[in-house]
């Protein structure tokens, strides 16, 4: 299991950075098919926000097929989930958010978007 944090920084919706976490621990392994996560309650205490916020992400991963919530046995991840945990939609649209929030953070320490291209391309080099 992973341990779940949020970034208060980020402009990022809470639920969606708690969704985001929930498919990329999927996607690489480090939350398996049939695991149980958190129950709303203990998410909420741990991440110090209203559990309607986490209701929400849960409900948004139901929604994408990614978990299934069994009445008094808690929320698992559905069996087959990795296979489809990322669509290549869900993939950009989360790659366009870390960007947006890096950028804004490299902004606010005065670095320019071509510094921060300029450093991006040294790297992969």
């Amino acid at each position: 299991m992973i341990d779940f944090v949020l970034d208060k920084r980020s402009p990022v919706p809470f639920y969606r950075q708690i969704a985001d976490q929930v498919l990329a621990g999927v996607s690489r392994g480090a939350i398996a098919p049939g695991d149980r996560l958190p129950t709303i309650r203990e998410m909420a205490v741990n991440l110090e926000v209203n559990p309607n916020t986490v209701v929400k992400a849960y409900s948004y991963l139901e929604m994408m097929g990614v978990l299934d919530t069994q009445q008094g046995s808690g929320v698992y991840v559905r069996r087959g989930a990795a296979s489809g945990a990322l669509s290549e939609t869900e993939r950009r649209r989360m790659l366009g958010d870390l960007c947006r929030d890096f950028v804004g953070r490299a902004q606010t320490l005065g670095f320019d978007l071509a510094e921060v291209v300029e450093r991006l391309e040294q790297m992969r080099g």
